[in-house]
């Protein structure tokens, strides 16, 4: 058996990159990066034989490098920022499902004798992650608790005040399950969050985030019908970022698990998106994957969540002359180690599935 299995650039941003793998040889290993011959960035690792993660920082933009962890090697290139100067920095997240103490539909997959259950060690890892890469605010896409109980919101209220972000978020179907314990409107209120109302808008730097609850009581999958007539009047002309928590389906009803958008609604908000925004990213969760699509001038983009393969949170750094999306892995050893066992989900075919490929997790979107 090999001693190295899937070696790859996770991310890949102007000026860093990382790479993760599921077993790397146990030891002292040097990781560089290296273009023109010369040696750009080195670090030294201590590889425990499983999975984990490497950044390597400093890097030129638009730069093509060889990268070798020990004796394994492979190329990336470093992308071009968007133009103009840095204006922001802020952070996603989704479906941490806190309270949560297993993963999988069938077979279900639980860890034994552990401390912090997964869900909660790798919400609070993701944000330690986020904020030491520079994240200024965070934004939560949903199924942030499980069964929506008074415990979970509490565990919620302690994590929030630990990351010290300012925060803004939306519900996802477990906020709104029959088997709810509490209201999310009253819930959101006693821990400092808005729920929005329909729609609301917030202004960043050089962006307008726009938050669309396509939550329906008692329904796993998504309606978002009441948002057409308000999305030109919340956008206003800008450029934004567009949060829902149900994935947009590019077919009428669901191909896979768990329902989504279905896709003549999806179309149409896709389109309205389009007519009120000169450019704009409509992010989501619920599907714990990461995709991106393009219709013209707005991106469609899904990412995953911390708990499950891979185990990620999403970077958004806006410029004066657009934005760009970086998916990271959440490095944690106990983390890692768990989502990487998760990759067995259904039959092994989750650690295909979710992923996505490097260009669906990060890219740019200018502004015209």
């Amino acid at each position: 058996m090999s001693s190295v299995r899937r070696l790859q650039v996770f991310a890949a941003e102007p000026n860093a990159v990382q790479l993760s793998w599921g077993r790397l040889g146990a030891g002292e290993l040097t990781a560089r990066a290296v273009t023109g011959g010369e040696v750009a960035v080195e670090v030294t690792i201590e590889a425990d034989g499983g999975p984990g993660t490497v950044v390597l920082d400093g890097l030129a933009p638009d730069t093509d490098y060889l990268l070798q962890v020990g004796p394994h090697s492979l190329q990336a290139h470093t992308p071009a920022p968007p133009p103009g100067r840095e204006l922001y920095r802020f952070m996603t997240l989704s479906d941490m499902h806190l309270g949560q103490d297993d993963f999988g539909l069938v077979r279900k997959m639980r860890e034994r004798d552990v401390d912090e259950l997964h869900t909660l060690r790798g919400t609070r890892a993701a944000l330690a992650e986020g904020r030491a890469w520079g994240a200024q605010h965070l934004v939560l896409k949903g199924d942030l608790v499980d069964r929506a109980s008074e415990a979970e919101y509490d565990l919620l209220d302690k994590v929030l005040a630990e990351a010290g972000l300012p925060s803004e978020a939306i519900p996802g179907n477990h906020e709104v399950k029959s088997y709810r314990e509490v209201d999310h409107v009253e819930a959101f209120a006693r821990i400092g969050l808005t729920a929005p109302d329909g729609v609301r808008s917030v202004d960043l730097p050089g962006l307008r985030l726009v938050l669309v609850d396509s939550t329906e009581v008692g329904a796993h999958g998504g309606q978002i019908a009441h948002a057409l007539p308000r999305l030109a009047e919340a956008i206003d002309g800008r450029p934004a970022l567009v949060v829902l928590h149900h994935h947009l389906l590019p077919v009428p009803v669901s191909t896979h698990w768990p329902p989504g958008v279905p896709s003549p609604m999806a179309r149409r908000f896709v389109a309205a998106v389009a007519e009120a925004s000169p450019a704009a990213i409509i992010a989501s969760g619920h599907s714990h994957r990461h995709r991106a699509h393009r219709h013209g001038h707005v991106v469609v983009t899904e990412t995953g969540s911390p708990k499950d393969h891979p185990g990620t949170w999403t970077g958004y750094v806006v410029h004066e002359g657009g934005i760009r999306q970086v998916v990271r892995r959440v490095a944690r050893p106990d983390v890692i180690a768990w989502t990487e066992h998760t990759r067995r989900a259904a039959g092994g075919a989750w650690g295909h599935w979710s992923p996505g490929t490097l260009p669906q997790r990060c890219f740019r979107l200018d502004w015209p």
